[in-house]
């Protein structure tokens, strides 16, 4: 199934989200357990105000007694505070992640690769010309400067294009090349899925390209992201095509296999 063109780039509107080596997506694992435990002091603290506040006395026998209820009572909920704060710390320590906790920098390996895509992908064709032209144009402000964009259709509906490929490499970009000498291919991956707002990304075998590859969907479009020493890029198709995610891993293999070198 084939998509027009207006519903393609429709769904561009995930470039505009991507922050490169934000930490959103660990921030946002990090803080589910966090918010609940503070619903849950919120909560603790309300409820056990009478409790922490006893009524006061006019014996004046009773008063020394009634203090050191109250100090009992203040004990009992600092303790259960910090018995709520330390689960909490203890939930979040396994999503609490540095850049480097993703391995090491992705450029070790071959720098110098360049990426020439192939005529065709899989059924789909290379789309060329005044139509190619055209859509670039139209998403060129969506995307980081150095990152090139071809677009695959059918012979049958040339016009309509039914997978994008977009790709970016440290031989023409100094940015990435710092980039990759920093941060691992994982880390890569995991911040382009983080800010395409697909939270089921699954690593997939890259193929014979090597690297690393993540590949998911949000409700609007389907993404496979590849890092590796030299290169980053990754596949999109919209879900009204028709495809699936391990179509679209294995598409992004053979692309990768053809137009890496």
């Amino acid at each position: 199934m084939d998509m027009p063109i207006q519903d393609f780039l429709g769904s561009r509107s995930m470039f505009a989200a991507v922050d490169t080596h934000s930490d959103a997506y660990q921030a946002g694992q990090v803080l589910a357990p966090f918010t609940l435990a503070a619903i849950v002091l919120v909560i603790l603290w309300t409820t056990t105000r009478k409790w922490r506040q006893p009524k006061p006395v006019t014996i004046p026998e009773d008063l020394e007694a009634t203090a050191k209820l109250a100090r009992e009572r203040t004990r009992r909920v600092v303790i259960g505070t910090v018995v709520i704060v330390v689960a909490a710390t203890a939930m979040a320590a396994p999503y609490m992640h540095r850049s480097d906790d993703f391995g090491n920098a992705a450029s070790k390996g071959p720098t110098n690769l360049t990426i020439t895509p192939p005529t065709t992908l899989g059924s789909y064709k290379l789309m060329t010309g005044t139509q190619a032209d055209l859509l670039n144009a139209r998403i060129a402000g969506k995307l980081p400067k150095h990152y090139a964009v071809v677009f695959y259709t059918t012979a049958s509906k040339p016009t309509q294009p039914v997978v994008e490929v977009f790709s970016d490499t440290s031989t023409t970009d100094p940015q990435l090349a710092q980039e990759l000498a920093q941060y691992s291919a994982d880390y890569e991956d995991t911040d382009l899925m983080a800010g395409a707002r697909i939270t089921d990304a699954k690593v997939f075998n890259p193929g014979s390209a090597s690297g690393k590859m993540q590949c998911g969907q949000n409700n609007v479009e389907l993404l496979c992201g590849w890092a590796d020493s030299g290169t980053v890029g990754g596949l999109i198709s919209n879900l009204t095509t028709g495809l699936n995610v391990q179509q679209i891993a294995s598409l992004t293999q053979e692309f990768r296999a053809a137009a890496e070198h």
